[in-house]
């Protein structure tokens, strides 16, 4: 007797596959690819790491076990001892480590219905929080209160924002990854080769958003020197990381980045 799945793969071939198909091509309707310029890639040598660190785990502790989601980022207050971060089920967490990992908390703390991906604590005890999902810079209060600081910059709504740091004069500086594309669509902005991210700062004094530098590959990490004089952030197709100065004679020098 022959077999129902004989019968079905005709239909699977000349109308189900040709519906999916049909379906990604609409969605990838402005999918633009293009090589990425030789000019960008790097011809240094990589710096070299060991591929296996034995003392990474030595001593270490599990915390948040079956509780903390795909913690992206964390964000540390010595002055209360919790650590704050941000999971793929929409919750900022507040982690307190006591004596041992197993007297160790984690609390749910503010739901923002997204993703936070990027996490940096203010100077008021409240937290900054780049929502990949939603395309927001949060503020969210020490009482847990949440309020957008900002969404777009120049009329360029951001798409994916996804790390972010506090200097000392209280200016946020933050990347948007991709203006194009989602998170949930991330690696058609791999494949597609083009510069679709920024580097932008919010002035919590002015509420003014710019535009440090567009036309990035996947703009990602980002942190403030300590000496406050540049910042840094990273193209991750690249694997490269770069200098932005906002402070010193290399500001002057280098045109802000070098």
């Amino acid at each position: 007797m022959s077999s129902p799945l004989i019968f079905l793969k005709p239909i699977l071939i000349s109308v189900i596959i040709p519906v999916i198909l049909g379906t990604v091509f609409y969605q990838l309707d402005s999918f633009d690819p293009a090589s990425y310029p030789t000019h960008v890639l790097s011809t240094d040598p990589p710096i070299v790491a060991p591929k296996r660190n034995n003392q990474m785990l030595r001593r270490s502790e599990k915390i948040g076990v079956n509780q903390l989601l795909s913690p992206e980022d964390v964000a540390y207050d010595q002055n209360s001892g919790v650590i704050y971060t941000g999971c793929v089920d929409g919750w900022v967490k507040k982690v307190k480590v006591n004596e041992s990992a197993a007297d160790s908390t984690v609390e749910d703390w503010v739901f923002t219905g997204g993703r936070p991906l990027g996490l940096a604590l203010g100077h008021h005890g409240e937290v900054i929080v780049a929502d990949a999902d939603k395309g927001l810079l949060l503020n969210v209060t020490s009482e847990g209160e949440i309020k957008v600081l900002t969404e777009e910059a120049e009329g360029l709504k951001f798409k994916l924002a996804d790390a972010v740091d506090v200097a000392e004069d209280g200016i946020i500086y933050f990347s948007d990854a991709s203006y194009k594309y989602n998170i949930e669509q991330y690696i058609y902005d791999f494949l597609e080769g083009r510069p679709n991210g920024r580097l932008l700062s919010y002035d919590p004094s002015t509420k003014q958003t710019k535009t440090l530098l567009s036309d990035l590959y996947f703009a990602n990490g980002v942190a403030v020197s300590p000496d406050q004089n540049y910042v840094i952030f990273c193209e991750t197709p690249l694997r490269k990381c770069k200098k932005y100065y906002i402070k010193g004679e290399k500001k002057r020098i280098c045109g802000y980045v070098c």
